[in-house]
């Protein structure tokens, strides 16, 4: 009898081993292996467009006369972006981005309204580095702040439908945005974002304007594509 019962506690457990074995790897996986989805993290790159408001404010002064004009032009801007966004917990993330872009802002006038005594003012490159903070409120959903450091240049053209003369002038700036990015797959994404971007005041002697100073600003509205790497 003792013989016996060893001899089936033994084949109990022979029989039980390849089923335990068989449990233990379907059920691994499950335990082991996280979710894997887009996490907004690391390089990127990205092309980007959309509308762009220009807004001015020129003052002329020349000691005996003064006047103060403002201006709106709406454009469309567009350029490329890079970037590095890194994980802070399970939900934040913080970067930093460079981007370049041009604009077809411009604005000009005539004292005879066909192109003689006048000129043109209108916007060149923009080059832009900054930071931004997201927060991933859905698993392929991240909003975004952003404060960046912007330089910007103006580039005119003045004169008299003979002979013209022009100069550019290159201004620094600051710039506020937010967004949203929603990913399309683990590495794609799509974007929207406001910008708002504001230059210091400047003497417009640059750009062939004597006795003025000039002072701009952009709203932007973008939408973008991009890959995270």
């Amino acid at each position: 009898m003792k013989t016996f019962l060893l001899a089936t506690g033994a084949l109990l457990a022979v029989t039980a081993a390849p089923a335990f074995a068989q449990d233990a790897d379907t059920s691994a996986p499950t335990m082991s292996a996280p979710s894997d989805g887009p996490t907004f993290t690391g390089p990127r790159a990205e092309v980007f467009g959309g509308w762009d408001r220009v807004g001015t404010r020129a003052r002329f002064n020349d000691g005996t006369t003064r006047d103060t004009t403002h201006d709106h032009k709406s454009a469309w801007t567009g350029g490329g972006l890079l970037g590095y966004d890194m994980p802070v917990g399970n939900k934040l993330t913080v970067g930093v981005l460079g981007s370049y872009a041009v604009s077809t802002a411009k604005t000009c006038a005539y004292s005879d309204g066909t192109g003689g005594l006048g000129g043109c003012v209108k916007s060149g490159r923009e080059i832009e580095g900054g930071a931004r903070v997201g927060y991933k409120i859905a698993p392929r959903t991240l909003i975004y702040g952003k404060l960046a450091y912007v330089n910007g240049q103006i580039r005119s053209k003045f004169g008299d439908g003979t002979d013209y003369v022009g100069g550019h002038a290159n201004r620094d700036g600051g710039r506020a945005g937010a967004g949203a990015e929603f990913a399309l797959n683990n590495h794609a994404y799509v974007k929207a974002e406001y910008d708002y971007t504001r230059f210091k005041s400047f003497h417009a002697d640059d750009l062939g304007v004597a006795d003025t100073s000039l002072r701009y600003d952009r709203n932007q509205v973008l939408a973008g594509f991009g890959v995270h790497f």
